[in-house]
């Protein structure tokens, strides 16, 4: 049954461009969705002053660290469990669902409790002045406490995804995010019967909202939802699977944990400019991730599909999705640029009133969406990566990206040479560009084309 159940998400024998479209809108939707979450916060707490706007900025880098460093093994869940659903080993996906699960929460627990000893120190380090830190604090320790909760599951539904199904983790988190916009004006502002928390009550907002769509997705895996079966057996420790978690994730984890430390390394050389520019940065970001989910959601697609394709020894059609992907987000990201020289004050209003915020936010969106138009490909081919299991690899190039460009880049237009904001966005535009370069040049050897499983493991 379990094989029968888990062969249902063999995408592999339909054509590649309309599949990876059909498997990349549920998670470009969910993608954005979850951003709502951020966005929401921020727009609600930018009527509270650019003090607490700032506050949630500074905060941001830290809540996506803790984030990251055990979300880093979600990316194991889509490799083994795609792989495995491509060469028909149906008992085996769902075991390897549940190691995954239970190594990742287990993660998390040591990840966010890591995050309330030291957060508030951390927070002073990156930029967090007198005027700002208590709510920064505040902010930041509510959404850390919860993370654990939460985890469950963003790797309940990457399990979902490495079989094929993307369209219930959507579903779930409309839900969850409708619940978040109407609850933070109550818990910020403390309408009806609420307290006014301020800029917790956001962070809590957050929390609340995603538990229900965590007990959910419990309550899924346990019922056999979508050939997903699990049993208390399958989060007993395995070792026939740990090795392969811990050599896929790790790298994982370094890799996205690198993205997170690296945006707190960045948020830290805009502090160097005031409040008004750190402000305008946060919203800036959180306007620009809205444009990396199409290239976050192809890219996971493509991963998915990948991992199918090699499960299955069939090399030649993983690299054509994988260049299927990367063309298609290239031309969509390319026009999106060209629409933000146009629409970037007018999204940066959304947000703040400040006259000096809108107009360093505008400049900001104008260059960055060129830069991630680049990240765009790079993200998909790193998906692509992903869904093989070469994860070193993806690894490697994201921090090639970020710490041999961006970073040092950044920081030399901005102070050494003084060129002041528009040298950190010149540096980010430049970094794209290597960054894709590089990969660019690697991918196209074909090295990575590799079955991540051998053999059959289940007997």
């Amino acid at each position: 049954m379990a094989e029968a159940s888990a062969n249902k998400g063999r995408l592999i024998d339909k054509p590649i461009l309309p599949t990876l479209l059909h498997l990349a809108w549920p998670i470009v939707t969910a993608q954005f969705l979850q951003l709502f979450y951020n966005l929401a916060d921020t727009f609600w707490v930018g009527q509270l002053g650019s003090g607490p706007l700032a506050a949630i900025s500074v905060s941001f880098p830290l809540v996506f660290l803790v984030l990251s460093l055990a979300g880093g093994f979600a990316i194991a869940g889509v490799a083994l469990v795609s792989q495995y659903t491509g060469a028909e080993e149906g008992e085996d996906a769902n075991r390897a669902a549940g190691q995954v699960i239970a190594f990742s929460v287990a993660l998390s627990l040591i990840f966010s409790t890591l995050g309330l000893i030291f957060g508030k120190e951390l927070l002073v380090l990156i930029g967090a002045g007198p005027d700002i830190i208590d709510e920064a604090w505040a902010f930041f320790r509510v959404i850390t406490a919860g993370i654990p909760l939460i985890f469950v599951f963003f790797v309940f539904a990457a399990v979902l995804q490495g079989l094929g199904d993307t369209i219930t983790p959507m579903k779930l988190r409309v839900g969850s995010v409708l619940f978040n916009i109407i609850l933070d004006p109550f818990l910020i502002f403390g309408w009806w019967i609420f307290p006014d928390l301020g800029v917790a009550g956001a962070a809590y907002a957050t929390v609340i909202s995603r538990l229900g769509a965590t007990a959910i997705g419990i309550y899924l895996m346990f019922t056999g939802w979508r050939g997903l079966k699990l049993s208390l057996s399958h989060f007993k420790p395995d070792f026939r699977f740990i090795p392969r978690i811990v050599r896929i994730g790790i790298p994982a984890a370094v890799g996205t944990s690198s993205l997170a430390v690296a945006m707190t390394f960045m948020t830290s050389i805009v502090a160097g400019f005031g409040t008004n520019p750190l402000a305008a940065f946060g919203v800036g970001n959180r306007i620009l991730a809205f444009i990396r989910m199409p290239s976050m959601g192809v890219g996971r697609a493509t991963g998915i599909l990948v991992g199918q394709h090699l499960g299955a020894d069939q090399r030649a059609h993983a690299g054509r999705t994988a260049w299927t992907g990367a063309g298609v987000i290239l031309v969509f990201m390319f026009a999106l640029a060209l629409l933000f020289l146009f629409v970037a004050p007018h999204l940066m209003r959304v947000f703040s009133d400040d006259p000096e915020v809108i107009q360093i936010g505008t400049t900001y969106l104008r260059i960055g969406g060129f830069a991630y138009m680049f990240l765009s490909v790079q993200q998909v081919l790193g998906g692509a990566l992903e869904g093989a299991g070469r994860t070193m690899e993806k690894a490697f190039f994201l921090i090639l990206n970020l710490w041999f460009f961006q970073v040092p880049l950044a920081y030399l237009f901005a102070y050494v040479l003084e060129w002041g904001l528009n040298g950190i966005w010149l540096g980010i535009l430049l970094a794209k560009i290597g960054g894709v370069t590089a990969i660019l040049t690697w991918f196209s050897r074909g090295t990575w084309k590799q079955k991540l499983i051998e053999e059959k493991t289940g007997s």
